[in-house]
């Protein structure tokens, strides 16, 4: 079985990404996009978008988050902890990250045309995401193989025994010029990094959005799941502005040796 990477030149030529005979063998994705410019976006006397500028405001007052966005560094999604953070293992999750990281990963569901899921689809620096605020609801649209996610504003609650989903169940709310999100209903198909940290279908993540700028904004995730850790623990991650950019499209597809 090969799994092969699509993604559309400028000018909407399709290309094979790359092909890996029962493995994943990710192409090398266009992360600027679409070159758009985008008129919502302060500029410098020169024409270039002010990234320092101080965040923009939705009607409400709220910060908007509107935008397409990447992690500022790979390394997260290698390894969610990778700032030091001690992950309080549970022992058969912490015997479970040792083999994959044994394997470097090589079984991950992404390999396999599969989901990431959360949080790890925001991780992957080279295919960024969107963000479309409105009242009520926050969607985010994900480059890689057009997943997406919603994040209900609305007032509503968790659901008390959602159905399992790949990138589970969100409601979030204000606190201050922070947007809280909580999510749960998870499958446990996905992995939180493609290092391997494990999850189980007990996984609540907590995020805490904060736009520090036009072009900077800081994702607080909490990972709490009592099956696979002892306690919760919290990761940081940066997340950088691609300014006058569009999304195009991604596809992993699935096809059998004949």
């Amino acid at each position: 079985m090969d799994f092969v990477r699509y993604r559309p030149r400028r000018f909407g030529r399709l290309i094979g990404g790359g092909i890996a005979i029962g493995l994943v063998m990710s192409g090398v994705a266009d992360p600027q996009g679409l070159r758009v410019p985008d008129t919502r976006l302060p500029r410098l006397p020169d024409g270039r978008p002010n990234l320092t500028a101080p965040a923009p405001k939705m009607p409400d007052g709220k910060p908007d988050l509107s935008g397409i966005w990447r992690s500022a560094s790979d390394k997260y999604l290698a390894n969610l902890a990778a700032d030091g953070v001690a992950v309080p293992f549970q022992p058969w999750a912490a015997a479970l990250f040792k083999e994959r990281q044994g394997i470097e990963g090589k079984d991950r569901p992404s390999g396999r045309c599969l989901p990431r899921g959360v949080p790890a689809t925001m991780l992957a620096r080279d295919y960024p995401w969107k963000i479309v605020q409105a009242p009520g609801v926050i969607l985010t649209l994900y480059d890689e193989s057009l997943h997406y996610r919603q994040i209900l504003t609305d007032g509503r609650a968790l659901p008390v025994d959602p159905a399992p989903t790949w990138f589970g169940y969100s409601i979030g709310k204000w606190d201050g010029d922070t947007l809280v999100v909580d999510t749960m209903g998870f499958n446990d198909e996905t992995w939180l990094d493609d290092g391997g940290h494990p999850h189980t279908d007990a996984l609540h993540v907590t995020e805490r959005f904060r736009r520090r700028n036009v072009g900077t904004m800081d994702i607080d995730i909490t990972i709490d799941d009592p099956k696979a850790y002892t306690k919760p623990w919290t990761a940081t991650v940066r997340f950088e502005l691609l300014p006058d950019t569009e999304l195009t499209e991604h596809v992993c597809a699935v096809h059998t040796n004949p």
